[in-house]
């Protein structure tokens, strides 16, 4: 998919926007609300943690992944 790898970065040269690679092993696991690994089969679709948190598993991981994202735009150089 590196065609699509390329036109990504065009387009957030493009726009002055910056593109940032977040490894997404364990991010449907990690409960986004406390951080907990929860473990399930790909045939699960609904994360649901002891915590009280339920969400659907691709959602789960979207949160984990922005936070991981923001946290390392955040930490100083």
């Amino acid at each position: 998919m590196r065609g699509g790898e390329d036109f990504l970065k065009y387009k957030s040269r493009h726009l002055g926007k910056k593109i940032l690679a977040i490894p997404p092993q364990y991010t449907s696991q990690k409960c986004s609300a406390c951080g907990e690994i929860v473990k399930k089969s790909l045939s699960v679709r609904t994360h649901r943690c002891t915590c009280g948190f339920v969400a659907n598993r691709d959602l789960n991981a979207a949160l984990n992944i922005l936070r991981i994202g923001m946290d390392t735009l955040q930490a100083p150089t």
